[in-house]
């Protein structure tokens, strides 16, 4: 049964458990993204998310500006 958490739930859930693991992850536009893909996917599959519909992504995004 998929999670019923909502994107703002998702959001904090995973900086939540970034921040608690004991393993360091170095995350900017100077650094390979695949780990954090990597994290983001675990993190998806361990809460049952939906997967990223191909067919928004990215197009369905707004970054706040730096």
């Amino acid at each position: 049964m998929p999670n019923d958490m909502n994107g703002s739930e998702s959001v904090y859930g995973l900086l939540a458990w970034l921040t608690c693991r004991n393993e360091e992850t170095i995350l900017s536009a100077h650094h390979n993204a695949n780990p954090a893909v990597e994290i983001a996917k675990k993190f998806c599959e361990a809460n049952d998310l939906e997967p990223i519909r191909e067919s928004k992504y990215p197009a369905n995004l707004t970054h706040p500006v730096n």
